[in-house]
C-alpha cells in the first residue's frame, strides 16, 4: 500500500515541480457515485481534492477522495481513493458576456480526462461479504468529461467545475451465497476476471491558471 501511494505521490510531485513551465492548480469539493457495481448497496460520497500543474490546455493532477464519508459500512479505515489524472480542454470560450445581477464567469470550458488510481479499503456489503473480498486495494482506471465556469481574472482561473467519470476496476471477488440465514458458502463461481464499473460525479471549486 505504501509503495503504491509513494509512486503516485512521486508522479504528482513531478507534475508540480516545474513552475517555470507549468502553472499550479488546485481543486476541492465533493465526489460521489451515481452507480457502483462494486458497492451496490453503499453510498460512495465524500470530499475530494486535486493538486496539479497546467501547461496550456493540458492539466496533470494527483487527486484524493474519501469515498466513505457518509457511509460507515466499511472494514477498518474506510474507503479512500488516490490517483493521477490527465485532462485537457476540448473547447474554451474566454469572451462570454456577463448577465446582469449574476456572477460574471466570463470563461466556459469543456474538458475530457483519463486517469488511473488505487482504492484502499473494503466495503462491508453485509455481515459476511466484503468488496473487494480478498484485498484492501483495488486498481482503477477512468475516462471522464465535464465543463467549467471561471471568471478569467488574468492570470488565474477561479470558478466551478462539474464532471462525470466512468471508472473500471478488476473484480476481486468469490461470490458467497447465504442459505438459511445461518451460514454462507461459496457458490463456486469465481468472478475475479470480471470488471466492476462505476459512474461518478465531481463538483469542485477551481483555483488555478
Amino acid at each position: 500500500m505504501l509503495v503504491s501511494m509513494r509512486t503516485l505521490l512521486v508522479l504528482g510531485s513531478i507534475l508540480a515541480a516545474t513552475p517555470a513551465l507549468a502553472d499550479p492548480s488546485i481543486r476541492f469539493g465533493l465526489t460521489g457515485a451515481l452507480a457502483d457495481q462494486g458497492a451496490p448497496s453503499q453510498t460512495p460520497f465524500g470530499p475530494t481534492i486535486a493538486l496539479g500543474a497546467r501547461l496550456g490546455p493540458v492539466l496533470g493532477e494527483v487527486d484524493y477522495a474519501y469515498l466513505s464519508f457518509v457511509d460507515p459500512e466499511t472494514v477498518d479505515g474506510g474507503m479512500h481513493r488516490l490517483g493521477i489524472n490527465l485532462r485537457a480542454d476540448l473547447y474554451r470560450d474566454t469572451d462570454r458576456p456577463c448577465m446582469w445581477s449574476v456572477a460574471c464567469t466570463k470563461a466556459f470550458s469543456v474538458y475530457a480526462e483519463l486517469g488511473a488510481g488505487m482504492r484502499y479499503g473494503q466495503w462491508a456489503l453485509d455481515s459476511m461479504r466484503r468488496s473487494p473480498s480478498t484485498s484492501d486495494r483495488q486498481r482503477e482506471a477512468h475516462i471522464g468529461v465535464g465543463f467549467s465556469l471561471d471568471n478569467q481574472i488574468h492570470p488565474t482561473r477561479l470558478g466551478w467545475q462539474l464532471g462525470f467519470r466512468l471508472a473500471a476496476a478488476p473484480r476481486d471477488d468469490l461470490m458467497l451465497a447465504c442459505r438459511g440465514g445461518a451460514s454462507c458458502a461459496s457458490d463456486g463461481i469465481d468472478r475475479s476476471g470480471e470488471i466492476d464499473y462505476s459512474f461518478l460525479f465531481e463538483w469542485t471549486y477551481l483555483i488555478g491558471r
